[in-house]
C-alpha cells in the first residue's frame, strides 16, 4: 500500500509551520513555499496560515545569526552571499548584514589564525604564493590580512622550497630545449621573485 497523503486543515498546517520554522529557521519566502507545497489541495490555506504567524517570525535575526555562523566557520563573502540567496533570504537584507559584519571586522571577514593554518597547509602541498593568494583573496579588502599571513608563513625563504619543486617540474617539461629563459619567464609569471629564482638556478 502506498503512503496516504496527509490532508491539512488550518490548524494542522499552522502546527507544521511552527515545527518547520523552529527546526530549520528558514527565510519567510522558504517557509511560505513549504506551506504552499503542503496545502496544494487548498491553496488559500498557506497565505492564511502565514499571515496568522507572520508577526512571530524574526527573519532579520535569523539572517544575522546565519551570517555570523558562516563567519565563525571562516567562509568568505562570496560563499556567504551565495548560500543565503540559495536559502531565499532577501538580497537587500543579506547585503545590509554583510556590510555591518565587514565594518565590525575592519574590512575583511577572514580570520587570521584560520588563514595561517590554511597557508601552512598549501605551503606543505608545494603551492606557490600566487596560487595561495588567488585562492584566499575573495575581495580586495582581504588582500591586507592575506599578505600579512603570507609574510608570516613564508618570511625569510619566501617560498624557496615551492620554487625548487616548480623549477624541477618545468625543467623536466623543457628538457629537450634546455631553455633557462623560458623557465625563468614561467616562474616569474607564477609570482616567484627573481632573486629567489637566481638562488635556485645557482
Amino acid at each position: 500500500m502506498g503512503k496516504r497523503e496527509v490532508v491539512y486543515d488550518f490548524q494542522r498546517l499552522r502546527d507544521y509551520a511552527f515545527w518547520y520554522y523552529f527546526r530549520y529557521f528558514p527565510s519567510n519566502k522558504k517557509l511560505m513555499m513549504k506551506l504552499a507545497e503542503k496545502s496544494k489541495q487548498e491553496p488559500e490555506l498557506a497565505p492564511k496560515v502565514f499571515s496568522d504567524i507572520e508577526h512571530l517570525l524574526e527573519e532579520d535575526k535569523i539572517i544575522e545569526s546565519k551570517i555570523k555562523n558562516y563567519i565563525f566557520r571562516n567562509k568568505n563573502v562570496s560563499y556567504i552571499r551565495l548560500k543565503m540567496i540559495e536559502k531565499y533570504f532577501p538580497r537587500e537584507k543579506i547585503e545590509k548584514f554583510l556590510v555591518e559584519e565587514i565594518w565590525i571586522n575592519n574590512g575583511s571577514l577572514l580570520n587570521k589564525s584560520f588563514l595561517l593554518r590554511k597557508i601552512e597547509n598549501y605551503k606543505q602541498k608545494g603551492k606557490s604564493i600566487l596560487y595561495i593568494r588567488n585562492k584566499l583573496v575573495d575581495r580586495k579588502e582581504d588582500s591586507c590580512i592575506v599578505e600579512e599571513c603570507l609574510n608570516g608563513v613564508f618570511w625569510d625563504d619566501w617560498d624557496l622550497e615551492s620554487l625548487r619543486k616548480e623549477y624541477d617540474k618545468l625543467q623536466l617539461s623543457l628538457i629537450i630545449e634546455k631553455d633557462k629563459k623560458k623557465i625563468i619567464q614561467k616562474l616569474l609569471s607564477k609570482w616567484f621573485r627573481y632573486d629567489d629564482i637566481k638562488k635556485v638556478l645557482s
